[in-house]
């Protein structure tokens, strides 16, 4: 067992037993909520039997006390569960994750995107994928900004500043877990976050309507001053009921006006303490890099505080939700709780509606470079690359495929430097061709998202990476696997046209057609490739290809060879 798999399976242990003691505190809690409940229950009925107002009107006033009071303890003991809870399962998935057992991840297939360059090719998101291995990311705009930053290459400058920040973060493993707990929710999805966003931006209905303000306090006010005199003199009951039903005509005026809100942001409340409770996390830390104090600062400066702004309306919308409680509903009419809370739900809207986007996104930039700094803490042997300012530069020592375990796979040098430049590369089936490519392509796609690499040492310029690996036939479109290819290249041909470096990889060119024909569209695309703003692989099984390195003084010669040993074949998977 690894020295990593060793904390983690120790940090796991550990917070389940802590676990186990809160959730014996929570059973205490529930049933003492439960007998509370069922006493202030008898003794109003009690009282009323006896015809005792003076003890409903204590009861009422002093059960909402007594029984907040162990509502409140309660929900901290929950709070402090479900942390433990998160952060054993956090622990648990680590080790998964060291021993490459990723099917149980998230596969982020939604950000897969059709025809794109690279990501279909090289496993960057499906099943065992590099997304998988990578994601620590709960919240959507966290998941986006992860599955963003493996979809396409940043500039030099952006990579520098992820890459300090990854090193500042990897060693705060309690940091990195609190905060990725902070994010976990049942509910969190792109489904739920859009329907919010969509609500925060939708117009205010009343927040301008000074009738409407002024029976919020008026009315109540008679209410309360009429129970009072109820309890304490003998005016008639008759008052307070009438004033009741006004209050109860007020309340389902505007009674559609909050149902459509619930409904728009039923699934988003615990999204949206997710995002407060992680904002208020990084309001609260202290970074030495640049780059993080520089996404720090959308949240917290001066006296204000994104994370108490979100909290607020997420406390708001809540009590909203809770308004079927027996409880809400007998205050409602008392206090005209719903008109409270749409006023101030949407004075929340008028002020902050225009920060919430940048909020999120920063939320997002902080969730994935933990995302990356997680991966940096779990591969030691994992090193971060050095982005180059030469262009068309691939340099690698001892480079591994990030996704194959560190027992079984096979490291490889490798160089190549130049405009034009092309490594031609032969082998049989299963020797290791295919598998070199997508070792290449994963680990440039690890190095412009701002992560460690799997390699001693990498140097790579910024290049705009293109594959063609994969391709397939489709039935629907009458597209054969060969035609397919084709269609590929030429996105290769159109891309390079830009002016822009491109790497590209070629596996198995032109294997859809006769060998003749293969040969010569290989050799044909070989010379154009070679003059053109980019350097690259192509795999073969045409070995004639090879004399092209005689005429081609850009192009090289590599092989992936085999023997046979007690009549099985052996594969080295040595370049």
């Amino acid at each position: 067992m690894s020295d990593r798999e060793n904390i983690f399976t120790a940090r796991a242990a550990q917070f389940k037993i802590e676990a186990d003691a809160l959730n014996k505190q929570s059973n205490v809690y529930s049933t003492t909520r439960i007998v509370l409940f069922i006493i202030a229950i008898v003794l109003i009925v009690y009282f009323a039997n006896i015809r005792y107002g003076l003890g409903i009107g204590i009861v009422a006033l002093l059960f909402p006390v007594i029984f907040g009071s162990v509502v409140n303890r309660h929900n901290r003991v929950t709070k402090k569960l479900l942390r433990c809870r998160n952060l054993t399962k956090i622990n648990e998935e680590e080790i998964l994750r060291l021993k490459g057992d990723l099917k149980s991840f998230d596969s982020g297939n939604e950000f897969l995107i059709e025809k794109h360059a690279y990501a279909k090719d090289i496993d960057v998101f499906g099943r065992n994928s590099l997304y998988q291995l990578l994601n620590r990311a709960n919240t959507p705009s966290g998941k986006q900004t992860l599955a963003n930053w493996l979809n396409a290459k940043s500039t030099r400058e952006e990579i520098a500043g992820r890459q300090k920040a990854v090193v500042e973060l990897k060693e705060q493993l309690d940091w990195r877990q609190e905060f990725q707990s902070a994010g976990m929710t049942d509910n969190s999805n792109v489904e739920t976050f859009e329907s919010v966003i969509k609500w925060i931006n939708e117009p205010n209905k009343i927040q301008h309507n000074q009738t409407t303000k002024w029976l919020a306090y008026m009315l109540p006010l008679g209410m309360l001053t009429l129970i009072a005199f109820n309890i304490f003199t003998d005016l008639s009951i008759y008052f307070t009921v009438g004033l009741a039903v006004i209050n109860g005509a007020i309340l389902k005026r505007y009674a559609d006006y909050v149902s459509d809100i619930t409904e728009s942001t039923d699934k988003g409340i615990q999204t949206l303490k997710a995002y407060g409770d992680l904002i208020s996390i990084i309001e609260k830390s202290s970074f030495k890099t640049q780059y993080l104090k520089e996404q720090k600062h959308v949240f917290s400066h001066d006296s204000f505080s994104a994370s108490r702004s979100i909290l607020e309306l997420q406390r708001i919308l809540e009590f909203l939700h809770g308004r079927g409680n027996m409880f809400y509903l007998f205050f409602n009419v008392i206090l005209l709780f719903d008109i409270h809370l749409l006023r101030r739900a949407e004075k929340w809207k008028q002020q902050k509606h225009e920060d919430v986007s940048l909020w999120f996104d920063k939320i997002g930039c902080f969730e994935a470079l933990n995302s990356l700094s997680g991966l940096a803490y779990a591969k030691t042997d994992f090193n971060m690359p050095d982005i180059v300012e030469k262009e068309y530069t691939l340099e690698a020592v001892d480079l591994g495929h990030p996704l194959i375990s560190a027992k079984e796979r096979i490291n490889n040098d490798f160089s190549m430097q130049g405009q034009g430049s092309i490594a031609l590369i032969t082998g049989s089936n299963m020797s290791g061709k295919s598998t070199f490519l997508r070792t290449i392509g994963v680990n440039m796609t690890l190095a412009y998202a701002g992560a460690p690499v799997c390699a001693q040492k990498m140097s790579l310029s910024i290049m705009q990476l293109f594959t063609s690996m994969r391709t397939e036939d489709n039935l629907e479109e009458h597209i054969s696997s060969f035609y397919a290819e084709l269609q590929r290249i030429k996105q290769l041909l159109h891309l390079v046209e830009k002016g822009e470096p491109v790497l590209y990889m070629l596996d198995e060119i032109l294997k859809g057609t006769n060998s003749e024909d293969r040969h010569a569209g290989a050799e044909a695309l070989i010379r154009q490739l070679s003059h053109e703003n980019a350097m690259g692989f192509v795999s073969t099984h045409d070995l004639a290809l090879g004399k092209l390195s005689d005429e081609l003084k850009n192009t090289t010669n590599y092989s992936f060879n085999s023997e046979i040993k007690d009549d099985k074949i052996v594969f080295k998977y040595r370049l």
